[in-house]
C-alpha cells in the first residue's frame, strides 16, 4: 500500500525538500488544512497563504494581444485579491470571489458579455456561498436536458474560511442560471459526506474544485469533485437530477490504485488531486487530472463505477528550467492544471509555485545529523525566506501552554492541549527567537497542518517523526514514530534556510490516447517567464507563477496562459517545442488567475482573463 507513504507534503509558501520518504496515514490532505484536536485550535487552510499576492509587478506590455474589454467587479472591501477563476457560458462570464480581502460577500460574480467591448458585472444577480464558506478553484456552467432538468447548470465548489467553523460547509452547490440575471438554487452543499474513518460527517467534505459533463454512453450528468478530506480524493457523483446528487464513486486514491507516486526525487511527497477536465475522445471519456507531485494522470471515466488509468507523467531527477541555467536542484512537482489539445495528440501542464525560494531543514546533531525533513510557516509569521534563517539548537518546552521559563534561540513544542497561538504567544513571551510545533501523539502523526497563528518571530509545524528526531529519541522510525511517546527532554541542533527555486512555470507532453487500453504522455520541453527564474525577480514583482492553460479550440498549435504578476501569455506548440507568441500586462501590473476561451453566439472567439485585483479582461490574440 505505497500510496499510504506519500501523503505528506504542504503545498504553499514554505515546503521543504525532505531527506526521506515519510510513512504514515493523515486524516486528511494537510494541503488544503486538516481537522482540529478541538473547535478553535487554530488550523488554517494550507492554501491560506498561497493567493496573497506578492507586493509589485513587472512593466507593462503588449506583443499580439488586444484588450477587446473589461469589466470590474465591486465588493465592499475592496477588490484586491477578490477575483478567483472564471468560465463563460453564452453571453455571461461567471467569476468566483475569493476569500480576500475579508471572506465576506463571497459566491460568484455574474458579467454581462453580450458586448464584449463593454461588459459589465449584472450586480443584482450576484450568486453567494453561505457564511464562513468561499469559491476559489472551480466554476462551470452545463446546459442539461433531461426528465428532471431543464436548463443551464451552475456548479462551483466550496471551501471554509480560515479560522471559520459554519454550520454548514463543503461540497459543491449546483444553481439554475438558465436566467443568468436570476440564478435560483438547486442545491447547496452537496458532496461526500464520509471521513476518513469512515462514518458520516454533518457537512460534505471541503471541495478544492469540480468538472461536470453528460455522457451519451449513459445519458446520464456527472460531476468530479477534488476531496480535500481523504486520500480518496477523487469523487465523482451522478447529477442526472440536479437536486438529488448520488455518489457513485468514493474509492479512487490514485496513488494507491495506480502507483502515480515516484520514489525519486525525495521531495515530491505532496500526492493529491487538484483539478481536472473531462474532455470526449472517441469512444471514451478520458479526465486529466493534476495530481500535485504525482503529476499528470489520464483516465477512462467511460464508466464512472470503473475509472481505469490510461496515462501518468513522472517528474525528472533534475528541475529543468533551473538545469538550464546551471542549478541543479530537484523540481518542484505542483501539476496544478492541465488540458489536452483540440486533436489529442498535446498536452500542457502548468506547475504552479508560489514561492521562488524553497526551504530546507536539515538536522545538524545527534544521531539524525544531515537528516531533512519538512517545516511548514504558520499563516502569519515571518516566513523563512533568504532573509531568514533559523539555526542552532533547540530546546523542548512541552506543550507551551503556560508561561515558559526565560529562554533563547528555538523553542520546540508538542502540539496539542491549547491553541498554537497560545504556544506562539509563550514562547515569544520568554525570549525564545524561533518556534518549531511537532505533531503530536496520534495515528496520523505524519500529517501536517498550516497554524493559524500571528507573530514575529519564524513558527513553523513539523511531523511527529521529525519532532522525535530533533528530540534525538533513539530508534525512532518512520514506522514507529506514532507509537513512540514523547521524552521529557532533549534537544539537538538544526538550520532551517531558503534556497532560491524559481516560479511554477510550463510543461508541454506528447499525448498518446488510443480509442482502447493504455496510452502514454511523454515530455517535450518546458516554459517559464524569463524572469521568474531570475533571483533579481524573487520579491517585488508579484507572484511570477504560471496558474492556468487554455487551449485554442481551433488550432492544435496556439494555447494561452494565465499567469499572476507575469501577466496572459500566449505560446505556440509543437512537436519541436514551446515558444512564446504573444504576452500581456497592463499599466499598473496584473493579477491574473483564470483563463477561458469563450465564443458569443455569433461564434467570435475570445480569451477570458480573470484578474484578482479587478475583475474579467476580453482578450483576442492578433499574430
Amino acid at each position: 500500500m505505497r500510496g499510504l507513504f506519500r501523503r505528506i507534503g504542504v503545498l504553499g509558501a514554505v515546503t521543504a525538500v525532505v531527506g526521506a520518504t515519510v510513512t504514515g496515514l493523515a486524516g486528511a490532505h494537510p494541503e488544503h488544512g486538516g481537522r482540529e484536536d478541538f473547535p478553535g485550535e487554530g488550523v488554517a487552510d494550507g492554501l491560506y497563504k498561497q493567493h496573497d499576492g506578492d507586493e509589485g509587478h513587472l512593466p507593462p506590455v503588449n506583443r499580439n494581444v488586444t484588450v477587446v474589454g473589461k469589466a470590474e467587479v465591486s465588493h465592499p472591501g475592496g477588490t484586491t485579491g477578490r477575483v478567483a477563476d472564471v468560465t463563460a457560458f453564452r453571453d455571461y462570464a461567471y467569476l468566483n470571489a475569493f476569500r480576500e480581502p475579508d471572506c465576506l460577500n463571497t459566491g460568484v460574480h455574474v458579467v454581462d458579455l453580450h458586448d464584449p467591448a463593454n461588459p459589465f458585472e449584472v450586480t443584482e444577480a450576484f450568486i453567494p456561498t453561505t457564511d464562513g464558506s468561499y469559491a476559489g478553484e472551480g466554476i462551470q456552467v452545463l446546459h442539461v436536458v433531461n426528465q428532471y432538468f431543464q436548463g443551464d447548470l451552475l456548479a462551483h465548489q466550496n471551501e471554509t474560511c480560515p479560522g471559520a467553523t459554519p454550520a454548514v460547509s463543503g461540497g459543491i452547490s449546483l444553481w439554475d442560471v438558465t436566467d443568468p440575471t436570476d440564478p435560483e438554487p438547486v442545491v447547496l452543499h452537496t458532496g461526500d459526506f464520509t471521513n476518513p474513518s469512515g462514518g458520516l460527517d454533518a457537512n460534505p467534505n471541503q471541495t478544492h474544485s469540480m468538472r461536470m459533463w453528460t455522457s451519451v454512453v449513459d445519458h446520464r450528468t456527472y460531476v468530479v469533485l477534488v476531496d480535500d478530506e481523504e486520500f480518496t480524493d477523487v469523487d465523482i457523483m451522478d447529477i442526472t437530477d440536479p437536486y438529488h446528487p448520488v455518489m457513485v464513486n468514493d474509492s479512487l486514491d490514485l496513488v494507491e490504485l495506480f502507483g502515480v507516486d515516484q520514489p525519486t526525487p525525495r521531495n515530491l511527497t505532496s500526492v493529491f488531486s487538484h483539478d481536472m477536465m473531462v474532455d470526449k475522445i472517441g469512444p471514451r471519456y478520458v479526465m486529466n487530472m493534476n495530481y500535485w507531485d504525482g503529476g499528470y494522470v489520464l483516465l477512462d471515466v467511460t464508466d464512472p463505477r470503473n475509472v481505469t488509468l490510461i496515462a501518468e507523467t513522472d517528474y525528472a531527477a533534475l528541475d529543468e528550467e533551473r538545469a538550464a541555467r546551471g542549478h541543479q536542484i530537484s523540481p518542484e512537482g505542483n501539476a496544478h492544471q492541465s488540458e489536452l489539445s483540440p486533436n489529442n495528440k498535446f498536452l500542457i501542464g502548468t506547475d504552479e509555485d508560489f514561492n521562488p525560494y524553497r526551504v530546507v531543514a536539515t538536522i545538524d546533531s545527534g544521531p539524525y545529523a544531515g537528516q531533512e525533513y519538512t517545516a511548514v510557516s504558520a499563516g502569519d509569521t515571518p516566513p523563512v525566506d533568504e532573509n531568514t534563517t533559523i539555526s542552532g539548537p533547540v530546546t523542548f518546552v512541552g506543550q507551551a501552554c503556560g508561561p515558559s521559563p526565560a529562554g533563547s534561540g528555538t523553542a520546540l513544542v508538542e502540539r496539542g492541549v491549547c491553541t498554537f497561538q497560545t504556544k506562539l504567544n509563550n514562547i515569544t513571551a520568554a525570549g525564545y527567537s524561533a518556534g518549531i510545533v511537532f505533531q503530536n501523539h496520534r495515528a496520523d502523526c505524519l500529517g501536517l497542518v498550516t497554524m493559524l497563528a500571528t507573530g514575529t518571530i519564524p513558527y513553523v509545524f513539523v511531523d511527529r517523526y521529525a519532532g522525535l528526531r530533533l528530540l534525538g529519541v533513539p530508534g525512532v522510525t518512520e514506522a514507529n514514530a506514532c507509537d513512540t511517546l514523547t521524552p521529557a527532554t532533549g534537544g539537538e541542533s538544526t538550520t532551517i534556510r531558503a534556497a532560491f527555486d524559481g516560479w511554477g512555470y510550463v510543461r508541454l507532453f506528447a499525448a498518446n490516447v488510443p480509442l482502447t487500453g493504455t496510452g502514454s504522455l511523454t515530455q517535450i520541453d518546458t516554459y517559464a517567464v524569463p524572469e521568474s527564474q531570475d533571483v533579481a525577480y524573487a520579491r517585488g514583482f508579484g507572484d511570477l507563477s504560471v496558474h492556468e492553460v487554455a487551449m485554442d479550440p481551433d488550432n492544435s498549435s496556439i494555447a494561452y496562459l494565465s499567469y499572476y504578476a507575469a501577466g496572459f501569455r500566449v505560446v505556440k506548440y509543437g512537436k519541436t517545442g514551446i515558444q512564446e507568441v504573444g504576452a500581456f500586462i497592463d499599466e499598473g501590473g496584473n493579477n491574473f488567475w483564470g483563463v477561458e476561451v469563450w465564443r458569443d453566439e455569433a461564434g467570435r472567439k475570445y480569451v477570458l482573463g480573470s484578474d484578482r485585483d479587478y475583475g474579467l479582461y476580453v482578450f483576442q490574440y492578433n499574430p
